[in-house]
């Protein structure tokens, strides 16, 4: 029995020199692999620090894009509403130059009207000796009154009150 003891030991040995030797293998190659792993740990550390460094250089620049956005916004805003309120001024000053010309037209019209000579009844005088029932004055063939047409550029400048609508006008007669 002691030899089947010894054999059985000794085959207990040869299993564990071998395994140990298959150990030693493996034990080796981690060793070699530990050197590629530590480069791998060093290169992964730098890239997670370059991402972190590249987070906070893209919410400082999403930041800042984000404020000059709200700048352009809150301009463009401010532009619209000059914009509206000059397109109000605009259409009231259409009107009003609409009223005056639609005015200074009748009052020309009334002057043509009263102007033309007229032949009284069986007196036999010129027409230039005749007096306007309306206007109170001789007539005589020409134009009396004031008859000119009332300039815009005058109403305007009475009605523009503000710098910006000066330039805003200046920009529409250059495009003309």
């Amino acid at each position: 029995m002691s030899l089947v003891i010894d054999i059985f030991v000794a085959l207990l040995l040869i299993s564990a020199i071998g395994y140990g030797m298959v150990l030693n293998r493996k034990i080796v190659a981690l060793r070699r692999d530990k050197v590629d792993l530590k480069k791998l740990a060093n290169s992964f550390d730098q890239a997670t620090k370059r991402a972190e460094a590249s987070v906070v250089n893209l919410k400082k620049i999403a930041k800042d894009s984000s404020n000059i956005l709200n700048e352009g916004i809150h301009e463009a805003k401010r532009i619209k509403e000059d914009l509206n309120f000059l397109v109000d001024r605009g259409s009231k000053l259409g009107d009003i130059l609409e009223g005056s010309i639609r005015h200074t037209e009748s009052v020309a019209s009334e002057n043509r009207n009263t102007m033309r000579p007229q032949m009284v009844p069986d007196s036999g005088e010129p027409v230039g000796k005749h007096t306007s029932p309306r206007v109170g004055q001789k007539l005589s063939g020409k134009r009396t009154g004031n008859t000119d047409l009332i300039d815009p550029e005058i109403v305007a400048s009475k009605i523009v009150e503000s710098e910006v609508e000066r330039k805003f006008i200046k920009a529409l007669r250059a495009v003309r």
